[in-house]
């Protein structure tokens, strides 16, 4: 059986297509950066959100990177996000990962550690450790704006001696109840919060 001219080359396309397919380098894929125009600035460390997850930049010290680590934080792959190509006389067709290796990182610029220059690197964590740490820390805010407007709350202002205070200390005070309001910076913010 002899295989015709069009049959040996639709048979030349599947064997090609085939081999692409289990050819681990020709997966990559090529990402076409969106259109910026010139006159809009670009953020070099501003990223593309990642559904479900927190993400947040981190200095490339042994230190921060296990601070990281430990509250939940995990190293974002280049496969998951573009960053901004902001490289004078780069390709324009890659991000700007400046990373050797699986991980998303830039040089910081500001400073130089055993030799080479600190890296930052992308992270992210999961947005349920995220809610969890934001209410910790709005819990402790609270405690302090507390503190800091107890009297104001109770309505004990200018209503005679507090402790420590002696009747000259109460007589010099003025407060004009009508005006003494628990200030703006301290009462709770209403409407979505920043995450």
């Amino acid at each position: 059986m002899t295989a015709t001219t069009p049959e040996l080359s639709a048979l030349a396309k599947q064997a090609a297509t085939k081999l692409d397919q289990q050819n681990p380098a020709a997966k990559r894929e090529t990402r076409m950066p969106n259109r910026i125009p010139l006159s809009v600035p670009q953020r070099k460390l501003e990223t593309p959100e990642i559904p479900g997850f927190y993400l947040r930049w981190f200095r490339g010290t042994t230190q921060r990177i296990n601070q990281a680590l430990q509250a939940g934080f995990v190293f974002v792959e280049p496969e998951e996000i573009a960053l901004n190509n902001l490289a004078l006389g780069g390709d324009a067709k890659k991000d700007g990962n400046s990373d050797m290796g699986n991980r998303v990182s830039v040089i910081e610029g500001s400073d130089v550690e055993s030799g080479q220059a600190v890296r930052m690197f992308l992270m992210k964590q999961p947005m349920e450790y995220k809610i969890k740490d934001d209410a910790i820390l709005q819990e402790r805010n609270d405690s302090v704006a507390e503190a800091l407007t107890a009297n104001f709350a109770r309505g004990t202002i200018g209503a005679g001696a507090q402790a420590g205070e002696s009747s000259d200390d109460v007589n010099a005070r003025y407060v004009d109840k009508s005006r003494s309001k628990i200030p703006a910076l301290f009462r709770k913010k209403s409407g979505p919060q920043r995450g």
